[in-house]
């Protein structure tokens, strides 16, 4: 393994607007300014990077409607992949978009909480 390796090569970044959950853009953000050096967008790819290699798709019920139009640079290749998803599952772009950062700030609840008790 090479020490750039863990970056990825080039490609075509597709300009994309999508509703994400507002409670979900909100932790995205926080993650994006205050624990990760990746943009908001790249946090984005990362989610639905996961989601097209697990296909870990669980539709959740929201208390709080509320939604925010935002733009997001998607990877082209990952772009390609949530529409095999939308197609293989009847669900929209913006809905494949929402769960795969769901599961992401989930999963990453699960790896702070382990940090935690490991250093007690």
């Amino acid at each position: 393994m090479s020490y750039f390796s863990r970056f990825y090569k080039k490609e075509n970044l597709i300009s994309r607007s999508l509703d994400i959950d507002e409670e979900l853009y909100e932790e995205l953000e926080k993650l994006s300014k205050k624990v990760y050096e990746a943009s908001i967008s790249k946090l984005v790819n990362a989610s639905i990077e996961k989601i097209i290699e697990t296909e870990n798709i669980q539709l959740y019920e929201r208390k709080n409607k509320s939604y925010v139009s935002r733009s997001f640079l998607i990877r082209e290749s990952l772009l390609e992949g949530l529409y095999t998803l939308k197609e293989k599952y009847r669900i929209s772009i913006c809905l494949l978009v929402n769960i795969a950062i769901r599961n992401a700030l989930i999963e990453e609840d699960i790896i702070c909480i382990d940090k935690k008790t490991k250093t007690t």
